[in-house]
Order: C-alpha cells, then structure tokens, then sequence
C-alpha cells in the first residue's frame, strides 16, 4: 500500500522565454478547458467526460492526461476564483536530475531548471502535483510521504556487472566438470566467451551513462560557479549604492546556490568514481574474455589431439584433465597437477600415517 503524501515539497522553476511561453499557453488552455466545464450540465466524472472531454481536447489542444485531471479539478474549483495552477501526475511532469525538471505542454515537453526551495506541511490535493504561476516566478508543488523509512542499499550497475562476470567465471568449473563426460566442452567454452560479450556490452553502456551524467553535473556547476560571482558584483555595487535591501536579498540567493554547489560537488565525486569503477569493470571484462577464448582454443587443440584409438575411458581422462587445466587459467583456482601424482599421494599417505600415530599417542598418555 502506497503512503499518501503528508508534505508539500516545493521545486521554484527558472524557464527560459521560450519555455515560459509554451507553459503560458498551456495555463490559457487550461482556462479555456475550465471555462468549458463551467458550462456543462454533467453532475458527476463519467457525465463530464462524455460531454466535455473530447470538445476539451478538440478545442484548446491539452494533453489528454491534463484534460481528465481538469475534470477532476473543475468539481473542486470555487465559482469565480483565479485559474494561476495546472494540477500534474507522473505522465505530465518528471525530475530529470538534481537540476532539471520535465513538463508536458501544448507545445510538447520542456525542460526546466529548478531548485528546492523547502518543505511545508500537509498535502490535501488529489493531484499528485500542481504547476502553480506567480506574477514573476513559477513553482511546481509536489505531494511527498515524510518521516523515516529504512533505505535498501541499491547496489550500482557495475557492481551487478562485475557480480554477473564473477559468476559466469566461477561457473565454469562446474560446467566443465560436469559435463566433461556428456557433452563437448568447446560447447562449453564458447557459451562463455559469448556470455562474456554480453557483459561487455552492458559495462560499455554503464560507462558511457556515468560519463554523459558527469558532463551535465559539470556544466551546471560551472553555471552555478559563474552565477556566484556575478552576485558578488551585484552585492558590492548595492552596498556602494545604499541600497542594503538590494544587497542583503541577493546575498541570501548567494548562499542558496553555494549550497546547491555543494550538493553538486558531492554528486561529481561520487560520478568520478562511478566512472573510475566502470573502467576497472571494463579492464576485467576483457582480461576474462581473452582468458575465455584462450580456453575455448585450448578445448578444441585438446579435441583434435585425442587418439582415434582411445578408449571411452581415455577420453573422458583427457578430456576432464583438459577442461580442469582450462579452468585453472580462466579462474586461477588450482587444480592437481598432471606431474608427479604419485609422490603426491605418496606424502598424502604419510601425512595420514603420522596423524594416526599422534592419535594413538594421545590415547595412550590419558590425554582423550
């Protein structure tokens, strides 16, 4: 179930001329939309709809969405009072970023910048946003569930790539050896390497994600950079002119968008080393895969090198002592060595001989 919102959270926007004209529009829209309500007769959503929504659409052009929520709107509108707010939900507008926010408009979607202003309490609109214009600002409230909640750790992409890779490694060994009897392992071995070239791709679309997201986290810290010294100016020019009001507001904009610079050097060092760790990623990927194609040449060396003579038995010797040499390579795990087996044995044997006799010891002096 759903939390319903308790707080508004409030986005102050910062259009450009153009944007400003295309959401203009689409509040004289809007009006006309209301303006058609009012002159129906339907007394509940499904009679509104059936009179007004397709003249609505028809006539002033609004998203379907926004044409159904001003239905909904209409009813709970005072007769006569000001129309300066569109009620939105998550088909009509969308956080882009840290710094960027989109909206449908007549025109088609536009993004905006934005910056947070704060919180306020309670939220009793049926929307789940509300576009709201001002004389000379424009802001979008949004209805957010407050209060602590436990965060689920969301492991980054490339920590699920590198995971997957891990995998496919590791599940070599149990593939080899399983099948080494009842299949052909250079089946075995080229399922790898493509399943490798998988993960590839997936790393190289995880770089390239981090590194357009750095390029946009930059460009807006240079702005905001840039707009911070310009108030300096501004500030000194409305001391030196007497006009403290003037300074002390624009100061208070400065400290606002030295915090915001702050929230965007965190989010460009955290895009560093995402970076950073998808190529490590990257790095790893192409050590297995060469590591996968050299076990793949390897299995079908081995394939051809059997005597056509061999028994079932010597083929499934070698064909297991093959596929364990390759897994040693591709995953570094050792396996028992072809050479010297039997002195291995040997000093296995011993081994046991002398823990058997320290038991016996034991036994002997009272000691179990």
């Amino acid at each position: 179930m759903i939390a319903k919102p308790d707080t508004t959270m409030v986005f102050v926007l910062a259009p450009s001329a153009e944007d400003r004209r295309a959401l203009d529009a689409t509040l004289d829209a809007y009006r006309r939309a209301l303006a058609i309500l009012g002159g129906t007769k339907g007394a509940n959503l499904v009679a509104l709809h059936e009179e007004a929504y397709e003249e609505i659409r028809a006539r002033t052009g609004l998203p379907s969405r926004m044409a159904t929520l001003a239905l909904r709107d209409h009813n709970r509108r005072r007769q006569g009072e000001p129309i300066d707010d569109i009620p939105l939900d998550s088909k009509l507008f969308a956080v882009k970023g840290p710094d960027s926010v989109s909206v449908a408009t007549i025109d088609g979607r536009v993004v905006i910048p934005y910056s947070v202003s704060g919180y306020s309490g309670g939220w009793d609109d049926f929307a789940e946003a509300r576009l709201v214009f001002e004389a000379s600002s424009m802001r979008i409230d949004v209805g957010v569930q407050a209060g602590a909640h436990s965060q689920k750790e969301i492991p980054m992409s490339n920590e699920g790539i590198l995971a997957r890779l891990g995998r496919v490694i590791a599940g070599v060994v149990n593939n080899a050896v399983d099948t080494a009897e009842a299949s052909n392992p250079i089946a075995v071995a080229q399922q790898a390497v493509r399943e490798i070239g998988k993960i590839a791709e997936e790393a190289r679309a995880a770089l390239g994600v981090a590194v357009a997201a750095g390029h946009r986290l930059k460009a807006k810290a240079d702005d905001l950079d840039a707009e911070i010294r310009d108030l300096d100016g501004k500030i000194k020019t409305g001391l030196e002119k007497g006009r403290e009001d003037l300074a002390r507001a624009a100061t208070g904009v400065q400290i606002d968008l030295e915090a915001q610079r702050e929230a965007l050097a965190k989010a460009i060092a955290e895009n560093k080393a995402e970076i950073a760790e998808a190529e490590a990623t990257l790095r790893s990927i192409a050590s297995a895969r060469a590591d996968a194609a050299k076990r793949l040449e390897d299995a079908k060396r081995a394939e051809r090198a059997v005597p056509a003579a061999a028994t079932p038995s010597q083929r499934n010797d070698q064909r297991l002592a093959d596929a364990l040499a390759a897994v040693e390579r591709v995953t570094g795990v050792p396996v028992k060595p072809a050479a010297a087996a039997a002195e291995v044995e040997e000093l296995g044997r011993l081994q046991r001989q002398d823990a058997i006799e320290a038991r016996l010891r034991a036994f002997r002096e009272g000691q179990r």
